[in-house]
């Protein structure tokens, strides 16, 4: 839960990143913020204290057995997600949400995914590592060095997240320059 906001922050960043250089729509790129915001946090639905969790009060008990970052941070549930959503933005009943003439389901099952696999990348790079292969092998992978390499409630992750907040507006000024001319 400590990294909520970074993992939203650095989501969205990488995200608007990709949606300006590529000049997609309006509806296309609010409905990718808002797939990767949910998809940035539901690694971490294996947390009783998590914010879904406590708002509404769905206990994810099942999760919680095997620990935190074990199931739900290794690379098995992106991978099917991916599967799910490649089928889904192909179902005419699942991607039939249409906003001004655009397609957007597709967009935001990916971007769900997306969202999912940035928050692992993200907890890869963190001094507790992640089970990438977790249940196939036990050992967390974890940089023992490095200058991407940080502690939880560090000065570093809090600097991954205001640095990716100023991506984010930086990212929007340009896309509002670039449209409103």
């Amino acid at each position: 839960m400590a990294l909520r906001k970074t993992h939203i922050a650095s989501s969205e960043a990488v995200m608007m990143g990709y949606a300006i250089s590529t000049n997609q729509p309006l509806p296309i790129i609010i409905t990718e913020a808002i797939g990767v915001w949910i998809g940035s946090q539901l690694p971490d639905i294996d947390q009783r204290q998590t914010r879904i969790n406590k708002k509404t009060g769905v206990e994810t008990y099942v999760l919680t057995l095997w620990g935190h970052r074990t199931w739900s941070h290794s690379i098995w549930i992106p991978v099917f997600l991916f599967i799910l959503a490649r089928y889904s933005s192909n179902s005419p009943i699942l991607n039939g949400i249409s906003v001004y003439g655009y397609k957007v389901m597709g967009y935001f099952y990916f971007t769900l995914v997306l969202g999912y696999f940035l928050h692992e990348l993200l907890d890869a790079f963190s001094v507790e590592g992640i089970r990438w292969l977790y249940p196939l092998g036990n050992r967390k992978i974890i940089r023992k060095k490095g200058i991407f390499r940080y502690k939880v409630h560090s000065m570093k992750e809090i600097m991954i997240r205001y640095v990716s907040v100023v991506m984010v507006v930086i990212e929007l000024i340009f896309y509002l320059y670039k449209n409103l001319k």
